[in-house]
């Protein structure tokens, strides 16, 4: 006999197939995932207004430097932005040295150059990106 998946809905017992009763419990997982995130990252929720719109805990956080958070945001901002002057070539070496963890000596390898040209590549461009970032930041 197959097993039988069941789900409540608005306090009834429905019979459901597997594959929604997977989907249903991966989605509330996910859920609840996103809301340690949140959590963690001191987000609040609509859910945590009383009936009357108020925040219900005390939302100040002595701990949280909002200063620091939007400092970083803003540079974050400014590198996104430094990054995407860059030509397609540069913006690769970028990417792959810094968020793809690889190394001069593998991307000299893939391009069929030397180390140093890879490695000249890389200070020209990170000489680049400094020029943007002084400027975005002034």
């Amino acid at each position: 006999m197959p097993k039988e998946y069941y789900l409540y809905v608005n306090g009834q017992r429905v019979k459901v197939s597997e594959q929604i009763y997977k989907v249903y419990w991966r989605e509330k997982e996910h859920e609840k995932y996103l809301e340690q995130v949140d959590k963690k990252n001191h987000l609040l929720f609509f859910s945590s207004l009383d009936h009357d719109g108020h925040f219900v805990d005390n939302i100040v956080d002595e701990s949280v430097d909002v200063e620091n958070i939007v400092e970083t945001q803003m540079i974050n901002e400014a590198v996104r932005n430094a990054i995407s002057r860059l030509n397609a070539e540069e913006r690769e070496i970028i990417e792959r040295l810094y968020f793809d963890d690889e190394t001069l000596s593998s991307i000299a390898s893939e391009k069929k150059v030397s180390y140093q040209a890879i490695q000249w590549k890389r200070t020209n461009i990170l000489k680049k990106l400094k020029k943007f970032l002084e400027e975005l930041l002034k």
